[in-house]
């Protein structure tokens, strides 16, 4: 297997668990604040496993 997957998957499940539990305890202003919040938070997880992948070669 590829680390690079491996890391992937892990970033994005974790993730997803954090902002399903965190939209169902959310109220509507509050979910718009975390939509912004996640988006840049998933840039932020493809970037690093982007630098991870060109260390790796």
């Amino acid at each position: 297997m590829k680390i690079k997957t491996i890391i992937t998957g892990i970033s994005v499940c974790a993730a997803a668990g954090t902002v399903a539990y965190a939209v169902a305890a959310a109220s509507n202003s509050e979910k718009r604040m975390l939509k912004k919040r996640t988006s840049r938070a998933m840039n932020a997880i493809g970037e690093v496993a982007q630098g991870i992948a060109q260390i790796m070669g």
